[in-house]
């Protein structure tokens, strides 16, 4: 007998419709930091527009949160 690994993951993306692929990639999208993220970065933009705070703050705070947001995203291992 042959001692060799059966792979149980099949590439199943090749049967995937567009639509199951669309719900997939929501999903993915609807995590607590994704949904804290954009909720920052409109809550500064309309403070923004507003003239609350002065569109150079907005710019500093706003490249902060994404740049910290892309870096813990890039950090996942697969």
């Amino acid at each position: 007998m042959d001692n060799k690994k059966i792979s149980s993951t099949e590439d199943t993306t090749a049967n995937a419709s567009p639509v199951q692929d669309f719900w997939k990639n929501l999903a993915a999208l609807l995590k607590v930091k994704t949904i804290i993220t954009l909720v920052i970065i409109a809550v500064l933009a309309v403070l923004s527009i507003n003239r609350s705070i002065e569109p150079d703050k907005f710019l500093t705070i706003a490249t902060m949160v994404v740049a910290f947001y892309f870096g813990t995203q890039s950090e996942k291992k697969p």
